[in-house]
């Protein structure tokens, strides 16, 4: 791949073998160089290809407005993501994990530390992405000399989170809200202060975060087979409390979602429920 321009020392503009054109990311990729040149291929740890018009407005903006220190970090992030959790995450995404990262540490050498409101949400329903905050939190303190508070992990969970729905931001906060609605029914209909921690917990709230994305975009169902009616019935008359409740659930869900349940949900719900609930009961 030749230089076709120099945008920086760490970015280029190539064209590849077709002649499309790329934008290539690399640690000193560009230093000493000429257009004309061939690029060391060994020094890429980015590269964009298939971008329109506007997309390569914002993205040309972005390079020139970033320091490549904070491509760098969104790269480990997603190489991580992918390599652990195996998560394809858009260009989009990284270009707007990098912009947060360079404007929270602009913001963090000022002293100026934003609280997160949907903290605990993200702790609770999403561990695994706030897993990879504090991790990338740890990564921004120790390469900048800052003390950003775990709030920042949040933030940066919610950019992973909305980058696996392959969706805006708001779509996580509409998500999150989703299972905050539906685990409180569930402790309103049977007054039981449920436990976060446990494994039924866990499970149940995994469940729901899968049918939030098969309920809103169609995405393929988690869990649900084809159950006859009869089964259906043994479900509901082995405990009726949660499968009532689950029944509940439905109505919330047609009266706020327009989505009508199927057999088959309403039973893994009632499943989930009834797990949930035992576990706690046993606990006291």
């Amino acid at each position: 791949m030749r230089i076709r321009k120099i945008l920086n020392n760490g970015s280029v503009i190539v064209n590849n073998k077709e002649g499309a054109e790329m934008i290539v990311l690399g640690k000193g990729i560009a230093y000493g160089k000429k257009i004309g040149d061939e690029i060391d291929r060994t020094k890429i740890y980015k590269v964009f290809t298939a971008f329109n018009t506007q997309e390569k407005k914002l993205l040309l903006q972005t390079i020139h407005e970033t320091e490549p220190i904070f491509f760098q970090i969104a790269q480990k992030i997603v190489d991580r993501l992918k390599k652990e959790e195996n998560i394809e995450l858009a260009d989009s995404f990284y270009l707007t994990l990098t912009d947060h990262l360079a404007t929270s540490v602009e913001r963090g050498k000022k002293g100026l530390y934003l609280n997160n409101n949907f903290l605990w949400e993200i702790q609770n329903y999403y561990p695994k992405e706030y897993h990879y905050g504090l991790w990338a939190l740890k990564l921004l303190n120790d390469q900048f000399k800052l003390k950003f508070p775990e709030d920042e992990a949040g933030f940066i969970a919610v950019h992973i989170i909305s980058g696996e729905l392959g969706n805006d931001i708001n779509d996580f906060r509409q998500s999150v809200n989703f299972i905050k609605e539906i685990t409180k029914l569930v402790r309103f209909y049977f007054d039981l202060d449920l436990d976060c921690q446990s494994l039924s917990y866990n499970r149940f709230v995994l469940h729901l975060k899968f049918f939030w994305k098969y309920m809103m975009y169609g995405q393929k169902s988690h869990g649900f087979g084809d159950l006859s009616k009869e089964i259906l019935a043994v479900i509901k008359n082995s405990d009726v409390a949660a499968y009532e409740c689950a029944l509940e659930i439905k109505k919330f869900i047609h009266q706020n979602y327009s989505y009508n349940l199927s057999n088959e949900e309403v039973m893994y719900l009632a499943i989930h429920i009834n797990k949930i609930t035992t576990e706690t009961r046993n606990q006291k």
